[in-house]
C-alpha cells in the first residue's frame, strides 16, 4: 500500500505537504500502531480546523516523528507521562479568581487533578489564590526518594527498590528505558549511604558529583494552603466537598466513557455552584483550550468552552496530541476555528500579523509559501515567554474579539472571557471523520 507518510500527503494534504516535513515525518512509517494513529488523529483535526498544509514546519512535523512514539503511554509502561511545568496554569487560576458565577466567600477548595510531580501546577495556584485551601492529587504521588541530575532529568522512587518514573530531557528520551532505570537505581544506592546519618522522619537531602538526592520531597511544597495526596479520579472523597475541580491535560488519554464517569463523580464532590475544568494547555497557558461545567441543582451543566487565540494557526505538536476520537476538547474547538478560518478576511489578516510575530523566533516563511522552521531553536530559554507575549499581543491588538465576531455571525453564543479567551457556549461538537486508512493496513487506526 506504499508508505503510510506518503499516503497521509496524499489523502489529508492533496500531496501539498513540503518536502522537509515529508523527511521530518519518515519514522512514522516504521513506529507503531499507536503513534502513527496519533499522527493520524492530528491530520483529520487540521482538516476539521482548515489548517493549510503551508503553515506545518518541519519543526512540528520532526515532534510528530521523533517525540510523539516517545511519550505515548505505551512507551512509560502503560503510565501517563508525568509532564508538569511552572506556570502552566498561570491563565487558569486568574480564571478561578475571576469567575463571574462561582464566587466562594467561605474557605473555598480547589482540586488540581492529575498535579504530577514535582507539582508546579498545584503549587502555583496556592501562591496565586491565597484564600484557597489546594489539594493536589495524583497517582504517582508518592515518592520517598527523588533523585535529581544537573542536566535537569529526575528519577522518583517509591522505595529503595522501585522506581515510580523518570524525566528526561526532550532529546534524551531514550529508547532503551531499561537501561535509564537501571542506571538510576545504581545512582541511588551511590547516594542513599550518604543519607544513614540523618533522621528518616525528616526531610534530607545530599549532593554529590551533579547529582542530588532527596527524601520526602512532598514536604517541601506542602504549606499552610496546600496539601498533597495521591490518589486518582474516583478514588477518593474530601470532606465538605470542594469549589473547584480542575483536570488538565489528562482526560485527552482516555476515552468519552471514562469522560462522562468522571463527571458524574465531580458532581458529587462539588459544593452548590461549583465548577469542573477540563483541557489541555502548555507553557504559560498557551494553546489553552478547556470546558468549564457547573454545578447546578445536583447536575453539572456546560457553561462554557473556551481555547486561546494561537489556536487558530498552532505551530506546536501539543496542539494536536490526542489519544482518543471523540476527544471533547479538541473537536470543539477545531470545529469553532475551522468557522473562524472560513472567513477570509479574517483568515488573511490573523495570518500575516502571525507571520510577523512568529518571525520573532526565527520562523519565517520561505519564497516557496512555506513556513521555514530551520532557524528555531526549540531549547532557546525565552521561547515559552515569546509563545505567551505572542498570545498576550494578539489579544491586544482585537484578533481575539474579531473571531468572537466571525463566531457570532455563525450563529455561536460566543464571548471574549475574563482571561482573553475566546470562549462560547458548548455545543456537542460532530464527530470526527473517520480515517480514509483501513484498519488492517495502518495497524487500527479508527481507535
Amino acid at each position: 500500500m506504499g508508505k503510510i507518510v506518503d499516503r497521509w500527503n496524499s489523502a489529508y494534504f492533496d500531496n501539498r505537504l513540503s518536502p522537509g516535513v515529508v523527511a521530518a515525518l519518515e519514522p512514522l512509517n516504521e513506529a507503531g500502531a499507536d503513534a502513527q494513529a496519533v499522527a493520524d488523529r492530528a491530520f483529520r483535526l487540521m482538516r476539521l480546523a482548515r489548517f493549510d498544509p503551508a503553515d506545518l514546519s518541519a519543526l512540528t512535523a520532526w515532534s510528530f516523528g521523533f517525540v510523539v512514539p516517545k511519550v505515548l503511554p505505551s512507551a512509560w509502561g502503560g503510565v501517563i507521562p508525568p509532564v508538569t511545568m511552572v506556570n502552566r496554569h498561570c491563565k487558569l487560576d486568574e480564571y478561578v479568581a475571576t469567575n463571574p458565577w462561582h464566587q466562594p466567600t467561605s474557605e473555598p477548595v480547589l482540586i488540581e487533578l492529575g498535579c504530577g510531580f514535582p507539582p508546579h501546577t498545584a503549587v502555583d495556584s496556592s501562591a496565586a489564590l491565597p484564600g484557597w485551601r489546594v489539594i493536589g492529587v495524583d497517582p504517582l504521588l508518592d515518592p520517598r526518594y527523588v533523585l535529581y541530575e544537573d542536566q535537569g532529568g529526575y528519577a522518583c522512587f517509591s522505595d529503595e527498590e522501585h522506581l515510580s518514573y523518570y524525566q528526561t530531557r526532550l532529546l534524551e528520551l531514550d529508547p532503551d528505558p531499561a537501561a535509564i532505570k537501571a542506571r538510576y537505581h545504581r545512582l541511588l544506592h551511590r547516594l542513599l549511604p550518604l543519607l544513614a546519618n540523618n533522621s528518616t522522619s525528616e526531610p534530607a537531602e545530599v549532593e554529590q558529583d551533579g547529582l542530588r538526592l532527596v527524601r520526602d520531597p512532598l514536604r517541601r511544597y506542602q504549606s499552610d494552603n496546600l496539601t498533597l495526596i495521591q490518589g486518582e479520579i474516583g478514588s477518593f472523597e474530601i470532606e465538605g466537598g470542594v469549589d473547584v475541580i480542575r483536570c488538565m491535560n489528562v482526560l485527552m488519554f482516555f476515552d468519552q466513557q471514562f469522560r462522562d464517569r468522571t463527571l458524574r463523580w465531580a458532581n458529587g464532590m462539588l459544593r452548590p455552584g461549583g465548577l469542573f475544568i477540563c483541557g489541555n494547555n502548555w507553557t504559560r497557558s498557551t494553546i489553552s483550550r478547556y470546558t468549564v461545567y457547573q454545578e447546578q441543582h445536583g447536575k453539572l451543566i456546560p457553561r462554557e468552552f473556551a481555547f486561546s487565540i494561537d489556536n487558530v494557526r498552532p505551530t506546536a505538536l501539543t496542539a494536536w496530541y490526542a489519544l482518543h476520537d471523540d476527544y471533547f476538547e479538541h473537536l470543539c474547538r477545531d470545529e469553532a476555528v475551522g468557522i473562524v478560518r472560513s472567513d477570509e478576511g479574517f483568515r488573511r489578516r490573523f495570518d500575516k500579523r502571525l507571520d510577523e510575530l512568529l518571525a520573532q523566533t526565527g520562523m519565517r516563511r520561505g519564497i516557496d509559501g512555506y513556513l521555514d522552521s530551520t532557524n528555531v531553536d526549540p531549547f532557546r530559554p525565552d521561547l515559552d515567554e515569546i509563545s505567551a507575549s505572542l498570545v498576550d499581543q494578539l489579544d491586544r491588538e482585537g484578533f481575539v474579539n474579531e473571531a468572537v465576531t466571525v463566531l457570532r455571525h455563525a450563529g455561536r453564543d460566543a464571548w471574549r472571557n475574563t482571561v482573553g479567551h475566546i470562549a462560547m457556549q458548548p455545543v456537542p461538537p460532530r464527530p470526527l471523520e473517520a480515517s480514509v486508512l483501513q484498519d488492517n493496513d495502518s495497524g487500527g487506526l479508527n481507535n
